[in-house]
């Protein structure tokens, strides 16, 4: 809802005047509009009666009108100081339900105002075909709140200041005290101080806990006020109006000040550039420079980040030795602070023990919840030297501090577990969803990441009805996604109509638990009501996904069935065993059965069917899980079923405990490998949990064996999770090539591309090209030679030809040299010519070389020069489309007539340069190959005929890529 603009009303009436005018001048009459439908009459109010002196609340009744054209689907309700209603300082309303059955409310609860006298009006809206149709106002009647009753105390803002001012985008939190019997709270923003509804800017209608974030993109002024709401949903009066100011014009705290790196100290890679907290840090918040000029002239900048905290770790991949300069700014939303005062430094390389790399950081599990303590490894390719390893640690997330900035790594070992990874609970802004981050580990000339997440710890409610009998009780369960921490997690229950259904007002889930069932109660109705639930943390201000009840007069047909539960048989389970689960319906299955769909995987490893059938008639079934994947630190799998209409969702928390078990692949990497044929690259693998007594074999394998070479498997020794293995390449010649590598162990495979590329510095194989006899009568044939340098590989070769004149003279599109030989002939067909003419010959392989033909006129007549064949249709791959690296992709264009064989060109650039990726003729309209390289890259084809080459296709565009 918005309020009414008088510009958009002018604008409007602009328009109409100006389709009239038009429509008059233009001499055509306009087909006579269809006339408005006509709208309801207004309700008529029941109570308050007029002049009534009340205590809050206030219940608001009035009649339902007769409908016109269709259904009431709405009432609007305005409370005001004034009978003419120039401003509304409380409104509401209500809608018709989903479900039909469920009638439209005609009533409501006003509460939160000050004593004195007020005025109310409803209207009602009807649901038409084209949209819908209001009816006029009621007529007011007038009401007098003489106490406030059972509200709440009226909080007090506490932060910010009134009239503090902000920049654009710089976020700031709102924070006010908190009120005993709240349950919660409303934060009203408006653009304008009397808060007149509708309200422009924010009526967040539920916040738990005590504050909220903004954030604002144009300069505004902005008042805020905030009541509280008790269990029963009495409003409290609002609090003293706070003024905000947005501004780009606001003050600028000072400017932060370096820590460390000291003034003219040297320090060894990785190392970390600290400073000072900024007072409304931001995300990002702070700008780091690094130049090599003291002046910090923008040429000579060599490093720019953008962080989030005040501290950030170097590595090598981000600063090479040498000295610099560094300073550091806050960011203020689109304004930046003041730039501290430069230090010098010097940066020296880091130590590098010879074959020993960092493979990776793993955070474990990805995700930590409501404050939980958190651990990650860091995992080196190969044993640690003598005297360990140190490994440099860090965060980008504000709120997870590391329990140091390194780990040791001990000798012969390639792990090191950072335990207890301090995380505070998401940022009570308001909308708290979560933070996701990156932990990061230095190493020697390496640097790893791995993605972390911060997320509010509670999933919500689950009623194990979707509609009952008003005086029966239903069940709940509140369900954490993880372990509640220590001191356990407070979750608060809110009913929209607490006469009707009420839960206990917080439920307490233990420390170490995950979730919690309790009883609610209901009251007697005698027509069918609606019952929304809200849960939510005060900790971190998380709102979880609303539950609904339907609560029922006596002798409602029944409802269908819904999923009632979801038990597991225990709440724990190691490593590679299994759980059963029981799903239980609020009745029997309906004939045919009822499809339960069941979630349930621990990052990306499903642990559950898709769905289970509870058979018709029956009101149970159960199914096991798959065997518990592996894991070096207890994880949370959520499980979740389904079945209803408008609930029936069921949820509860498995967790999974480390076992040893067998070697089980983790990774093979790095994701793709750029080799010189003849030479060798190096590739590492890990498993997921350390290499069991006798050590972890991992097989490994590839699909190119002629030109990468693999060992048959490497064994990981016992307590170490990493390895690398030396991959060995053949000499190639021409166009690149490449295959896969292949990694298995404990049933899982995992592979990397290689790309194996010819030595740019070795002699091109393709060394030139004669035509015997350099002159000859049109319509004469020559003879073309192609050589090499050094005998074709395994296999041969095909050169491409081309001509600069096909009607003088033409060559077959493709010459094959056979392996193990030096040269190929080819016949250069020519024809009559008026003139005589100098034809090129050229051809490409991995490089370019011509020739020349001189086709002289007269005798002896010449044959018609067959017609070239036109370009064939490329049918797929589509445009743009992409593969990951080891795909077999097939090529495919249409069958051109009178082709006896077909080009197929494929490069990653569209002028198709020699020497390219892949030149190879096919005998069908069809080509397919897996070892493409990771490059976005073009290709074509072409019919080759009785008479030459014909036209190109036109180029299409893929790409291969992980």
């Amino acid at each position: 809802m918005f309020k009414k603009k008088t510009c958009a009303a002018f604008a409007a009436t602009l328009l109409l005047i100006w389709i009239d005018s038009t429509a008059a001048s233009g001499g055509r009459r306009s087909p006579t509009p269809t006339p408005p439908p006509s709208p309801p009459p207004a309700p008529v109010l029941v109570s308050p009666v007029n002049g009534a002196s009340l205590v809050q609340p206030i219940n608001l009744s009035w009649n339902a009108p007769p409908s016109i054209v269709g259904p009431i689907g709405s009432y609007t309700w305005q409370v005001s100081t004034s009978s003419t209603f120039p401003t509304v300082i409380a409104s509401g309303f209500t809608n018709q339900e989903a479900d039909p059955a469920i009638p439209i409310r005609t009533s409501d609860m006003v509460s939160g105002l000050a004593n004195g006298t007020y005025f109310w009006r409803v209207k009602a809206s009807e649901a038409t075909v084209n949209g819908g149709v209001d009816s006029a106002w009621s007529t007011p009647r007038s009401f007098i709140v003489s106490g406030l009753g059972p509200a709440p105390a009226t909080p007090t803002i506490t932060t910010p200041a009134n009239n503090a001012q902000f920049h654009v985008r710089e976020s700031f939190n709102i924070q006010w005290s908190s009120v005993v019997n709240a349950q919660y709270y409303l934060l009203e923003a408006d653009d304008e101080p009397t808060f007149s509804y509708p309200i422009n800017l924010t009526l967040s209608p539920i916040y738990f806990g005590t504050q909220s974030g903004a954030l604002w993109g144009n300069p505004l002024t902005i008042y805020y006020r905030v009541r509280a709401v008790s269990v029963d949903g009495v409003r409290s009066l609002p609090s003293a109006t706070l003024t905000v100011q947005i501004t780009n014009a606001a003050p600028i705290p000072a400017s932060v000040s370096p820590v460390a790196p000291a003034n003219g100290a040297t320090v060894q890679l990785p190392f970390f550039f600290d400073w000072s907290d900024t007072p409304n840090p931001q995300v990002p918040g702070y700008d780091v420079e690094v130049n090599t000029s003291s002046n910090f002239a923008p040429a000579s900048m060599v490093l720019l980040l953008s962080p989030s905290r005040s501290d950030y770790m170097i590595t090598r991949d981000l600063l090479a030795p040498g000295n610099y300069f560094w300073r550091v700014r806050a960011l203020h939303g689109d304004v930046a602070g003041l730039w501290s005062g430069g230090r010098a430094i010097m940066v020296t390389a880091p130590v590098t023990p010879p074959d020993v790399n960092l493979f990776a950081i793993l955070a474990e599990p990805v995700n930590a919840y409501g404050g939980n303590t958190a651990h990650a490894r860091v995992m080196l390719d190969n044993p640690a030297p003598a005297g360990g390893a140190v490994v440099s640690i860090s965060t980008d997330i504000p709120q997870v501090n590391m329990p140091a900035t390194t780990v040791t790594v001990p000798a012969g070992g390639t792990d090191a577990t950072i335990s207890n990874i301090a995380t505070g609970p998401v940022p009570n802004s308001g909308v708290s969803v979560g933070i996701i981050g990156d932990l990061f580990a230095g190493f020697a000339n390496g640097r790893g990441q791995n993605s972390f997440g911060i997320l509010p710890i509670l999933y919500g409610a689950s009623l194990s009805n979707e509609s009952v009998v008003g005086g029966t009780s239903v069940n709940a369960t509140v369900t954490l996604q993880s372990a509640a921490p220590p001191g356990g997690t407070t979750v608060r229950l809110v009913s929209s109509n607490s006469n009707i259904v009420r839960p206990p007002p917080t439920v307490v889930i233990p420390a170490g638990a995950t979730d919690v069932d309790f009883t609610i109660p209901t009251s007697a109705v005698s027509v069918a009501t609606r019952v929304i639930f809200e849960t939510g943390t005060d900790v971190d201000g998380y709102r979880a996904p609303q539950t609904w009840l339907t609560v029922t007069p006596p002798g409602s047909p029944p409802p269908p069935p819904s999923l009632s539960s979801l038990t597991l048989s225990q709440p724990t389970v190691l490593s590679g065993n299994t759980v059963t689960g029981t799903l239980r319906l609020t009745s029997p299955a309906p004939a045919g059965g009822a499809v339960v769909t069941l979630q349930g995987s621990m990052e990306g490893q499903v642990i559950v069917p898709q769905s289970v059938t509870i058979p018709g008639g029956s009101i149970s079934a159960t199914f096991t899980t798959t065997p518990a994947p592996e894991t070096p630190f207890p994880r949370w799998v959520f499980i979740q079923g389904h079945y209803g209409t408008s609930g029936g969702s069921q949820a509860r928390i498995l967790e999974i405990d480390p076992a040893p078990g067998p070697a089980t692949l983790l990774a093979i990497g790095p994701a793709g490998l750029d080799v010189i044929g003849g030479n060798s690259g190096r590739a590492s693998v890990a498993l997921v949990i350390p290499a069991p007594a006798g050590g972890g074999t991992i097989s490994l394998t590839t699909d190119n064996p002629s030109i990468i070479h693999v060992p048959a498997s490497v064994t990981i020794p016992v307590g170490n999770s990493a390895t690398s293995f030396a991959i060995g390449t053949s000499t190639v010649t021409g166009l690149p090539t490449g295959g896969n590598v292949f990694a298995s162990a404990g049933g899982v495979t995992k592979s990397i591309f290689v790309n194996v590329s010819p030595d740019p510095n070795a002699p091109p194989l393709l060394q030139s090209m004669t035509i015997t006899p350099a002159s000859v009568s049109g319509g004469t044939n020559a003879t073309g030679t192609v050589f090499l340098s050094s005998p074709a590989p395994a296999g041969g070769i095909s050169v491409t030809l081309s001509t600069s004149n096909a009607t003088a003279a033409t060559v077959p599109g493709i010459v094959s040299v056979p392996g193990g030989q030096t040269s190929a002939n080819f016949t250069v067909t020519t024809f009559a010519v008026a003139n005589n003419t100098s034809v090129t010959i050229t051809a490409f392989f991995d490089t370019t070389t011509s020739a020349n033909l001189t086709v002289t006129a007269g005798a002896p007549p010449s044959p018609t020069p067959p017609q070239t064949l036109p370009p064939p249709t490329l049918l797929s791959p589509a445009v743009d489309a992409r593969f990951a690296p080891g795909t077999n992709i097939a090529f495919d264009w249409s069958d051109v007539t009178g082709a006896t064989s077909y080009t197929i060109q494929i490069d990653d650039q569209d002028t198709f340069p020699s020497p390219l990726i892949v030149n190879q003729t096919a005998a069908t309209s069809q080509f397919s190959t897996s070892t493409l390289p990771t490059l976005r890259m073009w290709w074509r084809a072409r019919a080759n005929g009785t008479g030459g080459p014909g036209q190109w296709s036109a180029a299409r565009r893929f790409e291969v890529r992980n």
